[in-house]
């Protein structure tokens, strides 16, 4: 799972009808359980949220600036702070962010993918 909190936007792209948002870096959790809950570990990686046919209401600060809180709904499906890692979805999106400058972004789009760049670098292990 990819967790908001923590994550840094680094830039938003507008592309035609697309808009994508840079995630340097993107905190994501690995276990056993459920991630974010249950004892795992936790990396950094560089992620892209590819939303297709989006708007985006936003009150940007100058970024990069980091996530405090935020959540996505796909479909029916609502996560709060935590992303599905691997996520891909024709379906209904909105993507609502919290930024530490307390500006707020949201992109609603008919659909999503997240794709994560590079190598993950280790950070802690999390235990609960």
């Amino acid at each position: 799972m990819m967790e908001l909190h923590d994550s840094t936007i680094a830039e938003i792209e507008k592309r035609g009808g697309a808009i994508i948002v840079h995630l340097r870096p993107a905190y994501l959790h690995r276990s056993k359980g459920r991630p974010g809950f249950d004892s795992g570990e936790v990396f950094v990686q560089e992620a892209r949220l590819f939303f297709d046919g989006a708007s985006v209401n936003e009150d940007t600060p100058k970024l990069p600036c980091e996530i405090i809180d935020g959540s996505l709904v796909v479909g029916e499906q609502r996560h709060e702070n935590l992303i599905p890692v691997p996520l891909e979805s024709a379906g209904s999106t909105k993507l609502h962010l919290v930024l530490s400058a307390r500006h707020t972004i949201t992109v609603t789009a008919v659909g999503i993918l997240l794709e994560l760049c590079g190598e993950p670098r280790y950070v802690e292990k999390f235990d609960q």
